[in-house]
């Protein structure tokens, strides 16, 4: 009988083991379904890239009503940025209409340039259809060379964007220095953009003056084996003066110069991108020029 016994108690106590295991799933439940952990007012810096994202949004959104820069770059600071304006210019290429593309521009270059005017499109402000096109017949139109590719996305279906005349109007009554086809332009970024909210794949060019603005009316030449076309920034206010863009073609190199004796890009081509093993489509690219 002792022996018996002796060995009954030298078995482990299996119970504790159980027990340990349904209370550490009894906590999580509670922590994670039936009672989460709930915070409330900690900094901006703390959250994370997407919600980052979307507070920047709504702050240049609020500026874009109040035009309360002093208030915008105090909530801006919060996030702790090294170079708000460059996360907003950042932040630009990411969204997924040309209506977010554009406040958030907006309030990137009036924190780069405090005294430049902001550019407001139609679809911000309450003109009637009469005084648009008295505001875009006031100026001279300009000549759009036939060859100029213009791209449509599907933002430009849902909200109404400038006609070519008022983008003309706004460019010529812009701050912006005049631009000089001579200036020796230099390539600064040289990026691959992978967006699914792009209907096609782009070349993206932004041309700069030597005190980071952007420069209108700038000619760009995209030249390949078969063809070459030349397109002028500034026909996209609601993105930046300084823009412009070109469509590729699957497995055609290309070459990009900005005026007529800027730095000459490349073996430019468009890149396969992948969101999922099972989903490639075609990227975009971006290049940003400055002047010297």
């Amino acid at each position: 009988m002792n022996s018996r016994f002796q060995e009954e108690r030298r078995q482990p106590p299996y119970y504790l083991l159980t027990g340990l295991l349904l209370g550490l799933a009894l906590g999580f439940v509670l922590t994670m379904v039936i009672l989460p952990v709930q915070y409330s007012n900690v900094p901006p810096e703390t959250l994370n890239p997407t919600d980052k994202d979307r507070y920047r949004l709504m702050i240049a959104m609020a500026f874009q009503a109040n035009q309360d820069l002093g208030r915008a770059s105090a909530r801006l600071g919060l996030l702790r940025d090294d170079d708000i304006a460059g996360q907003l210019i950042q932040q630009s290429r990411r969204s997924q209409t040309k209506s977010d593309a554009q406040v958030l521009l907006n309030l990137a270059q009036v924190i780069q340039n405090p005294l430049a005017q902001p550019i407001v499109s139609s679809q911000f402000t309450n003109e009637s259809p009469a005084n648009e096109q008295e505001s875009s017949t006031s100026s001279p139109t300009e000549t759009i060379l036939p060859t100029e590719s213009i791209e449509v996305s599907q933002a430009t279906a849902i909200t109404p964007q400038p006609t070519r005349q008022q983008s003309t109007a706004i460019v010529q009554n812009s701050p912006t220095p005049n631009f000089s086809a001579d200036l020796p332009f230099q390539l600064i970024e040289n990026e691959i953009i992978c967006n699914t909210s792009y209907s096609e794949s782009l070349i993206q060019v932004e041309v700069f003056d030597s005190d980071g603005e952007p420069i209108p009316n700038a000619r760009i030449t995209v030249t390949w084996s078969t063809g070459q076309d030349t397109f002028f920034t500034g026909f996209y206010p609601e993105i930046s003066l300084g823009y412009a863009d070109f469509t590729m073609t699957a497995g055609t190199i290309y070459s990009v110069k900005v005026g007529n004796i800027g730095e000459m890009v490349t073996d430019l081509t468009a890149s396969e991108c992948s969101d999922d093993p099972e989903n490639t489509f075609l990227g975009s690219i971006y290049l940003r020029f400055d002047a010297p």
